[in-house]
């Protein structure tokens, strides 16, 4: 076999980075890749305007401390040196380590996201071609669907962010009316405070029902004291309950009506719909020569190839003729 000289191995290395193919089959090409760039602008623009702006608006809050109660903690009261783990665990007994994380968590949970799904009917924004705003009910024989609004008001709309170096939480709304997105970041931490409060002052009615029943069964005069004064704790708690406005949430910054939406403009929407047509289309076009050129380069070898096997197989021939 012939061996490839070094001067047609350089000619054939030019020839694989050589950028004319590229160049003029890019001036071939040129109205098919204006032709995809308009395409593609245009399938944008009509998906781009057919989605309609998403306003978000957000409220800052910051969950309120409970690790001193109001001075109702039982080391605060009158006789302190009866005390008992009982009254310890009556009074502090909710206050947790982590309780900025489990009040994170109750915001979020389905148990108050429902009720506050219900409460503010937010129903009627997922459907509203059945809710009639004249009569304030739904169209006859619909109901709307319970676990596919909570699966969209938890994906769609709220979102809930903490800033770990501040602990400042940040409830967001995002919807396509800017007021909309506002009334309901903020309804969602006034109803979520409203939440915590009747868990509060019913575990409280709970624990006093409780005491005034071992109240009456107990004789013993240091039990009743201790039981009085937990009853006086528990009646502080609820009357802080009731008389704080902000029981669980303390709104640092109340949400305020965007003025800018959320999502991309439209027109950088479409801008980026026809660079990416445009970039695609010449990408189609560079593959399309590389690839023919990878075919031929491979065609030539195999013919270069085949033309030294047959002069082999010739000299061979003329080898044993001369025998």
């Amino acid at each position: 076999m012939n061996a490839i000289s070094p001067v047609q191995h350089d000619h054939t290395a030019a020839m694989s980075i050589d950028v004319m193919p590229y160049i003029n089959a890019l001036i071939a090409a040129r109205w098919w890749v204006l032709a995809a760039a308009l395409a593609s602008a245009a399938v944008t623009a009509a998906w781009a305007y057919s989605k309609p702006y998403i306003y978000q608006s957000g409220v800052k809050v910051s969950v309120v401390d409970i690790s001193d109660p109001g001075g109702v903690s039982p080391d605060d009261r009158r006789a302190s040196e009866v005390l008992t783990l009982v009254e310890h665990g009556f009074v502090l007994g909710t206050t947790r380590d982590n309780y900025a994380q489990v009040m994170q968590a109750r915001l979020v949970s389905r148990d108050f996201t429902m009720r506050f799904l219900e409460t503010a009917n937010v129903y009627r924004l997922f459907y509203p071609e059945q809710w009639d705003a004249e009569k304030q009910q739904w169209a006859e024989g619909f109901s709307p669907d319970l676990g596919e609004s909570f699966t969209r008001f938890r994906d769609e709309v709220r979102e809930v962010a903490n800033d770990e170096e501040t602990d400042i939480i940040t409830v967001n709304m995002s919807w396509k009316d800017p007021v909309v997105a506002r009334d309901l970041a903020n309804q969602y931490v006034m109803a979520f405070n409203e939440f915590m409060r009747e868990r509060t002052e019913e575990d409280v009615r709970r624990k006093q029902v409780f005491l005034h029943e071992e109240l009456r069964r107990s004789d013993i005069v240091e039990i009743q004291q201790s039981i009085y004064r937990l009853i006086e704790a528990q009646t502080a708690i609820a009357m802080l309950a009731s008389a704080r406005k902000e029981y669980a949430l303390e709104i640092i910054d109340p949400a305020a009506t965007p003025y800018k939406s959320f999502n991309m403009s439209r027109k950088r929407k479409v801008m980026l719909g026809t660079f990416a047509g445009t970039f695609l289309s010449l990408f189609a076009i560079f593959g399309f020569v590389l690839v023919r050129g990878l075919l031929t380069t491979l065609s030539h070898y195999r013919e270069m190839d085949r033309q030294a096997r047959s002069q082999e197989s010739t000299s061979e021939s003329y080898n044993i003729g001369d025998q």
